[in-house]
């Protein structure tokens, strides 16, 4: 049906064209308006030659002129009138039938008719923006298909898969930077940070011999150094971490945007009263691009910013609790602004969102009694 209507429609917007084309009223009007001026100019002859601005011969000739133009104009019109009838008629068939055959010859060679229509929905929810990035990484993605050996793309990939829950292949995509591009602190993190986060924040083997080998090639590397005095006090040696820390801290610029972080881990190995805080310390790591951007807002911008975050990702866990990794990123976020009653209620809804899956409450249950927020 709407195949007609678009034809119906074609067919008025061609005749609308050609419409004009079809009157013989546009020649009749030139017609007399030529006469019409050599009228007019023959006249002002005679009025030249009666007041003696022309003398006689002259006048007789530009009378002869114009009278001949005057015989051409009005013997013009008549001689294409038969032409003039059927061009029209030649023009509106030749563009009815050819416009819309050029055009479904195009469609039918460079469009997709049987693909479906993008829902209204999905097209208003859409972000150029996002499209865009994601269509970029596709490119980078087939060109290191091609072009395995290419360290720089991986290097480049590799944070956009970490940022949109690709660990894994960040993990590939880092190595393969590191293997390409040779050995430096900075590539040993940043996999050692994507190791960790795969792992739900836990340091594996493999991560704290990143963070080792990171430290080995600059003993001044924040986050490497950051990240084993973690590995310290998940191993159970708090004195460990409590002295790396403490060297951590000392070692800080007064002004350095991680300082919060070190002091807030400080305090939980203590048993102190939690500073307040201005990036949560297990989520958004000393130099992690996520931290480095929080840490450059103002202090109660960054706290209004740490807040958001976390209601988000709690309005999105109500609705779809099927998510142990949202739950667990959840209560660790709370335990870390100091929201003991606000981890523990999450602790009990994940209970209840998951609890058809032993495996995610067992990781529930031990996030919890690690914080002490129960379990």
């Amino acid at each position: 049906m709407i195949w007609i209507v678009f034809a119906l429609m074609t067919g008025a917007a061609v005749m609308a064209v050609l419409a004009p084309l079809a009157s013989r009223r546009g020649t009749s009007d030139d017609k007399v308006a030529d006469i019409a001026f050599f009228e007019a100019q023959i006249a002002e002859i005679d009025r030249d030659r009666a007041e003696g601005r022309l003398d006689a011969s002259d006048a007789e000739t530009a009378r002869t002129e114009a009278a001949r133009r005057l015989l051409r104009a009005g013997a013009a019109p008549q001689a294409t009138a038969t032409l003039s009838r059927k061009t029209p008629l030649i023009a509106a068939l030749a563009a009815i039938l050819f416009i819309p055959a050029l055009a479904l010859s195009l469609y039918f060679r460079l469009g997709a008719a049987e693909l479906p229509d993008m829902p209204l929905a999905a097209r208003l929810d859409a972000q150029p923006e996002r499209t865009d990035l994601a269509g970029a990484v596709a490119r980078i993605e087939q060109h290191l298909h091609e072009h395995p050996d290419d360290g720089r793309g991986w290097e480049v990939v590799a944070p956009f898969f970490l940022r949109t829950g690709r660990g894994e292949d960040a993990i590939h995509a880092y190595a393969e930077a590191l293997r390409l591009l040779g050995a430096t602190a900075e590539r040993h993190a940043a996999l050692g940070e994507a190791r960790m986060i795969v792992a739900d924040g836990k340091v594996t083997p493999a991560a704290k011999q990143d963070f080792e080998a990171a430290t080995a090639l600059d003993p001044a590397n924040v986050m490497a150094r950051y990240y084993l005095a973690i590995a310290a006090a998940q191993a159970g040696q708090k004195e460990k971490a409590i002295e790396q820390f403490e060297r951590l801290a000392a070692d800080a610029p007064p002004d350095a945007a991680w300082l919060d972080a070190v002091k807030a881990q400080l305090a939980t190995l203590r048993g102190e009263a939690a500073p307040v805080a201005t990036a949560p310390a297990t989520s958004n790591p000393p130099d992690s691009e996520q931290g480095r951007a929080i840490a450059a807002m103002p202090a109660g911008e960054q706290q209004k910013m740490i807040r958001t975050m976390v209601a988000r990702l709690a309005d999105r866990l109500a609705k779809n609790g099927d998510d142990v990794e949202g739950w667990l990123k959840l209560i660790r976020a709370y335990s870390v602004l100091a929201d003991t009653e606000k981890a523990k209620q999450a602790v009990g809804d994940a209970h209840k969102a998951l609890a058809t899956n032993k495996g995610d409450i067992a990781r529930i249950d031990a996030l919890a009694k690690e914080l002490g927020v129960g379990g």
